[in-house]
């Protein structure tokens, strides 16, 4: 994944990551998941993410928008590591407040798409201890 160019778009970087890589829809970028999420009442400058509809609901809503269900939780990492076998979506740490895509699982850790490659000493693989250390997690998850 291309880092991210500002340090609050983390949220659309993700969403871009996960509409191009599932194929829901192939020709997607970071400026139209900025927009599609509604810039600046769901995303803005000042907060990244805003979640005034609730946690990740924006995300929920664009997905929506395409007519791809979605399920939202605050997971613990067990559930999101079997989830991950299977799966695509987003998840946000509490204490790391930033957004990831969900490619799957690497050996006994979470295989992400990370736009800020380091922050807070992840880069593209989130382990128990980082999930433990940065959580609890919110996570959407793209469903058939």
């Amino acid at each position: 994944m291309a880092p991210q160019v500002y340090g609050w778009t983390c949220s659309a970087c993700s969403l871009d990551w996960v509409m191009r890589a599932t194929g829901l829809v192939p020709e997607y970028n970071r400026q139209r998941a900025v927009t599609e999420i509604g810039y600046p009442e769901q995303i803005n400058e000042q907060v990244g993410l805003t979640n005034i509809d609730g946690p990740g609901q924006a995300l929920r809503d664009v997905y929506g928008s395409y007519d791809q269900p979605t399920e939202q939780g605050w997971l613990d990492f067990d559930t999101v590591y079997e989830l991950a076998q299977d799966f695509t979506g987003q998840m946000s740490g509490s204490a790391w407040f930033h957004w990831v895509a969900i490619r799957g699982v690497q050996g006994s850790n979470l295989w992400v798409a990370n736009s800020a490659p380091g922050y807070k000493g992840v880069y593209d693989v989130v382990s128990r201890s980082d999930f433990e250390r940065l959580g609890p997690f919110n996570v959407v998850w793209l469903v058939d």
